[in-house]
């Protein structure tokens, strides 16, 4: 029996307007004209005999039909999408798009891929770097690894590493300074700031200690190169477990206090939950969380 269904572009524009609630970012991601997008949800609406959008001044809303329409689409997209990806890897080997901040993946995880690539030889892995989270329906990103607080929307979040946060330094940089004995000392030396002020912040409430602006010092945007600023005797810098244990076991740093910052900032695993649909996504997915 023939489906009775409108065109499929007035079904993608409106499923994409209905995600953003916008035609302008519908038009964006369809690589189409607003106006385009405008007048195929207008035909569905013709065809339909409903209106799909409440259209305000400055914003888009549901009706209840758009409401009741809007899910059942993205189902279907989502599983063509995955239908579509499927048949591609049965010709060849799976590719695997993974996104990962640039310090997890030199520290933590380069070490490990290995034993990934021998239990898991047809997933060839692609691996891109970035600190910043991914626009999952913008980037052509599987998943990713990815710092923050776990509160992305539209995504699944899974913490991977929860950091510790401590000063550390070059022992031979301390040696050639007045000895630190109490954190309000840390006003007479350089701090090295890892992407912004938060953690040092966060420390030095924790620590008491009062009286030194948080402007002070460098700023660098990447732990590992913070990490060897350290070393090299740039200042001090916060160092957290997963990425100074090796630099502390060869004397290369030392703890300056004791005193730990434990944060709800983590490492965390994302994707939208379609793409866990995917066997490479889930298998890459379970493997991370296998290792923690």
């Amino acid at each position: 029996m023939a489906r009775k269904l409108p065109p499929l572009n007035s079904l993608r524009a409106f499923e994409a307007a209905a995600r953003h609630l916008s035609f302008t970012r519908a038009a964006d991601e369809l690589f189409v004209t607003q106006a385009a997008i405008s007048h195929q949800v207008k035909g569905l609406e013709d065809y339909l005999g409903h209106s799909l959008f409440k259209r305000l001044p400055r914003n888009l809303s549901l009706t209840s039909q758009g409401e009741a329409l809007m899910p059942v689409l993205a189902d279907a997209f989502d599983d063509m999408a995955n239908a579509v990806v499927s048949l591609k890897q049965e010709k060849g080997g799976s590719v695997l798009n993974v996104r990962l901040a640039p310090s997890f993946a030199a520290k933590w995880l380069s070490p490990r891929l290995k034993e990934f690539w021998q239990l898991y030889p047809e997933i060839d892995l692609c691996l891109f770097h970035a600190h910043n989270a991914v626009d999952f329906e913008r980037e052509d990103i599987d998943l990713a690894v990815t710092y923050g607080r776990g509160d992305w929307k539209g995504v699944e979040s899974t913490p991977i590493i929860r950091l510790d946060f401590f000063p550390v330094a070059s022992p031979t940089w301390l040696a050639n300074k007045p000895p630190l004995f109490k954190p309000e000392q840390l006003l007479e030396v350089t701090l090295l700031h890892d992407a912004g002020p938060y953690a040092w912040n966060e420390w030095l409430r924790q620590a008491g200690v009062k009286g030194i602006s948080n402007r002070r010092g460098t700023t660098i945007d990447d732990t590992n190169v913070l990490i060897q600023a350290a070393i090299d005797g740039q200042g001090v810098a916060l160092g957290s477990t997963p990425f100074v244990e090796d630099h502390l076991a060869s004397g290369r740093l030392v703890k300056v206090f004791d005193q730990v910052l434990i944060t709800d900032y983590a490492y965390y695993v994302v994707c939208p939950k379609t793409h866990l649909q995917r066997p490479d996504v889930r298998a890459f997915k379970n493997w991370l969380l296998a290792q923690v």
